[in-house]
């Protein structure tokens, strides 16, 4: 969701050839895995590219989010997970999340990053693994 993020520059794609989907957080949800799916199915898309960010606003205990959502505005659902406080481990478990997934297609390569916005780096995460720099 942040401004920060160009993720076709990060990953050196062209403008307009990857199908970027955005959420507070970056966690990966039911809505999240089902976007995917659907990428995959109606898109083609075949490497889908999980990148969470430093610097994040939503760095807050699931609770405390929700306190701070539910008093601002009313409506607003906090889907879990949606909170984190080790950015490696979130992203970790997000891709073991879509690995786990019955419905993941064979051919699609997932991959997993933290990118450091003070120091312009991307770092990978492997599922079960600390960053990789």
């Amino acid at each position: 969701m942040d401004a920060r993020l160009d993720p076709t520059r990060l990953l050196g794609v062209p403008e307009g050839s990857a199908h970027v989907l955005r959420n507070a957080g970056g966690r990966v949800t039911d809505e999240t895995l089902q976007a995917l799916l659907l990428s995959y199915q109606v898109l083609g898309t075949r490497e889908w590219f999980l990148i969470q960010h430093t610097d994040c606003g939503v760095r807050l205990p699931d609770e405390a989010l929700a306190a701070v959502l539910s008093s601002a505005v009313p409506m607003v659902v906090v889907p879990a997970p949606a909170s984190f406080s080790d950015l490696t481990k979130a992203v970790a478990a997000d891709l073991a999340r879509i690995h786990q997934h019955p419905h993941l297609p064979a051919e699609v390569r997932v991959f997993g990053y933290v990118y450091d916005v003070r120091h312009n780096q991307l770092l990978e995460v492997q599922p079960g693994r600390r960053l990789v720099r």
